[in-house]
């Protein structure tokens, strides 16, 4: 049975999309500055598991080939703690 397309190539395009699959059939991912966006991969962060932002720190992090967890990253998201973080201290 003879195709007019490379197999190897349509199964790449299936798995990663056809904009997101290179040449070799790799894929591509988009470069972030985190920098620009004020990340600071070395520095605790008060985001909540899941969000964007924490997910941003965590590749930023990555990245920077520090730990992933931060000993002062924020664990309590209850009520309570959230309002004592943005009361003054004093």
């Amino acid at each position: 049975m003879s195709f007019d397309f490379d197999v190897d190539e349509v199964e790449s395009e299936l798995e990663y999309g056809a904009d997101e699959a290179g040449s070799n059939g790799e894929a591509i991912f988009e470069e972030i500055d985190f920098d620009q966006l004020g990340i600071d991969p070395g520095g605790p962060t008060v985001a909540k598991p899941g969000s964007e932002e924490k997910v941003l720190m965590l590749a930023a992090r990555y990245a920077a080939g520090v730990p992933l967890w931060h000993e002062n990253d924020c664990y309590d998201h209850s009520p309570g703690a959230v309002a004592a973080r943005l009361l003054p201290k004093g």
